[in-house]
């Protein structure tokens, strides 16, 4: 997926122009390695161009981590990108009469979209006093964008779907050969049972993992999805287009974000808004962060005659960070009821 802030790139799904692509087994180029010689193909032609299908026996316990690399072709700026995917996992396991598989009930690349979290508006409204709390309302904003997200583990044992008789466990895929194991509750994995999981995608930014079944001590089945955040074109104006009278002494402004065709409510919970001035006397004057703003205008430098008493006001501004756990050392910062503070 591939895309331009300024729309001048013009297909996301961009397989079809890449180039010089190589596959790599432990770190390896495939190409260089013997006893995988006719035993894989990469397609060449439109959009599964990379894509890789493999027809080579991999023994049972052997660890083998795949990744691709190419370039992207950008003919506006005449450069190429490089492009590297995270990690992918390739294993078999000893199949009894009746195997297991693992499967989730979601798309294996997950993406977050914040302009459309209907969940999160609703609660900084209503810890900000603009709404009361409503449950209806809660349940109603709690749709598939929502950043808490419950994504469906199906085990199979042989035809049949089984709940009981395994365990599972949830791995963060660190690189080629690093797994940190993850338990509900513990940083984005708000719960975790044996048959789904839920994340909490506001502390996301882009991570793989892997969720692999054991019955006893032996592992069985595993299945690798993917987070990421998806980040819109949006534009941002001051909207204050009033006179200044000479006796004013302070000057209130309020954002006003546009994103794919419709305002953004609350859009300082999403984006980081920095107010500037320009006036004959100062230029690039910092004040305040948020979608509203309050300052003094003896700061500005604005003057009081025909050729000084102007002023530009403007923002910078970008979308916020995932969100992080509020620490202090190796203690988490929490509420009365042990919720622990997150912020960004």
């Amino acid at each position: 997926m591939a895309n331009a802030t300024d729309g001048s790139w013009p297909n996301p799904y961009s397989n079809a122009e890449l180039a010089d692509m190589r596959w790599f087994v432990n770190g390896k180029n495939i190409s260089t390695l013997s006893d995988w010689a006719g035993k894989y193909t990469i397609e060449q032609n439109g959009s599964m161009r990379g894509a890789i299908s493999i027809s080579k026996n991999i023994s049972p316990g052997q660890q083998v981590q795949l990744h691709f690399e190419a370039v992207l072709a950008d003919p506006r700026l005449g450069v190429n990108i490089p492009v590297v995917t995270d990690p992918i996992p390739l294993s078999t396991i000893e199949k009894a009469d009746d195997g297991y598989s693992i499967s989730i009930g979601d798309s294996s690349i997950i993406q977050y979209d914040p302009m459309k979290d209907r969940l999160a508006l609703y609660e900084y409204k209503v810890a900000q006093g603009l709404m009361a709390a409503s449950a209806a309302a809660e349940a109603a904003a709690t749709d598939k964008c929502a950043y808490r997200h419950e994504i469906p583990i199906d085990v199979m044992h042989g035809k049949t779907k089984i709940t009981t008789g395994y365990t599972l466990k949830l791995y963060r895929v660190n690189s080629v050969t690093s797994l940190t194991e993850l338990k509900a509750g513990q940083e984005e994995v708000e719960a975790f049972t044996p048959t789904s999981v839920v994340l909490d995608l506001r502390l996301i930014a882009k991570s793989t993992y892997i969720v692999k079944a054991f019955v006893g001590s032996k592992e069985v089945a595993m299945v690798q999805f993917g987070v990421n955040r998806i980040f819109q074109k949006y534009t941002i104006s001051p909207t204050n287009g009033t006179d200044i009278h000479p006796a004013d002494t302070e000057r209130i402004d309020q954002a006003m974000v546009d994103c794919d065709g419709n305002i953004v409510e609350c859009p300082g919970s999403i984006l980081r808004i920095v107010w500037y001035t320009d006036t004959e006397a100062k230029k690039g004057v910092k004040h305040n962060e948020g979608d509203t703003t309050l300052f003094q205008l003896a700061k500005t430098g604005i003057g009081n005659t025909y050729a000084d008493s102007w002023m530009e006001t403007y923002t910078e501004d970008c979308y916020k960070d995932e969100y992080k756990f509020a620490t202090e050392g190796a203690d988490y910062w929490t509420d009365a009821s042990g919720n622990r503070y997150i912020f960004n």
